[in-house]
């Protein structure tokens, strides 16, 4: 399946522990499609990313809790 989604994600994402959030650095792009990949913080367990398109070109995996679809 493939998609063609405008989105903005959160890449090169770091744990804060004093705001006990997310931090790291919003950009735009494509959403194009989906798949699994093993989790950051534990290889035995399969998360799904987003395929993303990113207006550098690069192509990234991101975990879909850090996709935001823009409308």
């Amino acid at each position: 399946m493939k998609h063609n989604i405008p989105v903005t994600c959160l890449i090169e994402r770091s744990w804060n522990p004093r705001t006990k959030g997310w931090d790291g650095r919003t950009v735009g792009g494509t959403l194009i499609d989906f798949t699994v990949q093993s989790a950051e913080d534990n290889s035995g367990r399969l998360i799904t990313v987003g395929v993303v398109k990113l207006e550098s070109d690069a192509i990234e995996c991101v975990p879909v809790e850090f996709i935001t679809v823009v409308n």
